[in-house]
């Protein structure tokens, strides 16, 4: 009688989910995410595309506001950025850095590594098409020249900055940018409500371009939005020269840098720590 009633009034649990239900939750969504359709899943990317550049987009005209004085910007411009990978995350939009924890459920021997590379490849290239959407629809909107071209000064800047480093630096940037994004991801799978998925994600996205940390998807709408505007404001004096070249480097490097951060340090750490031997 007592399981009959049970049955009929189940009860939800308000508690996080432990680490050990995180790692089955991780694995499910890791088949399920590869094995969408293709279209679907380059659909979705292009929305996580869309997501990301319009959260960059914001911390960019935070940060070039004049009625915020520079030391204000930096410190309180990242915790706007941390918007499009939220709405990204909370709605289901696919996104290449996230999409490294894969990796747990290729280990764990539920998909094939061709899977997972090819998941990644599609949803790389949602991005990509996302990220041009956006920055094609800001730039023609005649918004980059707000602030009497600060914002667009600030942009070449920024984005200068990034390609001011080695490729070694700029793999371990990609590596500690995942690091805190996947990490963000994996504590919002502990989150039962929005809520807690939005508190889960918020410091550890907004730490990344706080500290300096970079992530694919983000360079994207940079490099992007720099290319259109580098005509216009080319009087701009650039600590590193903005090429095509050193932009398709950066996104390579700090692409393979994201699996290495999300995908090893977080994702097959998590898989021995929890799933080795039990399978």
């Amino acid at each position: 009688m007592k399981e009959a009633k049970e049955r009929q009034y189940p009860v939800f649990g308000l508690d996080a989910y432990s680490p050990e239900q995180v790692v089955e939750r991780v694995m499910k969504v890791g088949v399920k995410k590869v094995r969408l359709p293709y279209s679907k899943t380059f659909a979705l990317g292009l929305l996580g595309g869309c997501y990301i550049s319009l959260g960059a987009l914001y911390q960019v005209v935070v940060m070039a506001n004049p009625d915020i004085s520079s030391t204000a910007g930096a410190v309180i411009s990242p915790l706007f950025y941390a918007m499009g990978y939220t709405i990204g995350f909370i709605s289901g939009a696919e996104i290449f850095t996230s999409n490294n924890l894969t990796v747990m459920s290729y280990a764990s021997g539920l998909v094939k590594l061709y899977e997972i590379v090819r998941n990644w490849l599609i949803v790389l290239a949602g991005n990509f098409l996302g990220s041009i959407v956006i920055v094609t629809m800001f730039f023609y909107s005649g918004s980059a020249g707000m602030f009497d071209g600060l914002l667009a000064e600030n942009m070449l800047l920024v984005t200068s900055a990034k390609m001011d480093y080695t490729i070694l630096q700029m793999f371990l940037l990609g590596v500690l940018g995942n690091l805190l994004i996947v990490a963000g991801v994996w504590l919002s799978m502990a989150g039962r409500t929005v809520t807690d998925k939005y508190l889960a994600l918020f410091l550890p996205l907004s730490a990344v371009p706080a500290m300096g940390f970079q992530h694919a998807t983000g360079n994207m709408f940079h490099f992007f939005l720099s290319f259109l505007l580098l005509n216009d404001y080319s009087y701009v004096e650039l600590p590193t020269e903005i090429t095509l070249l050193q932009a398709s480097l950066s996104l390579v490097v700090v692409a393979f840098g994201n699996i290495f951060g999300g995908g090893v340090l977080i994702g097959l750490s998590y898989y021995f720590i929890f799933v080795r031997g039990k399978i």
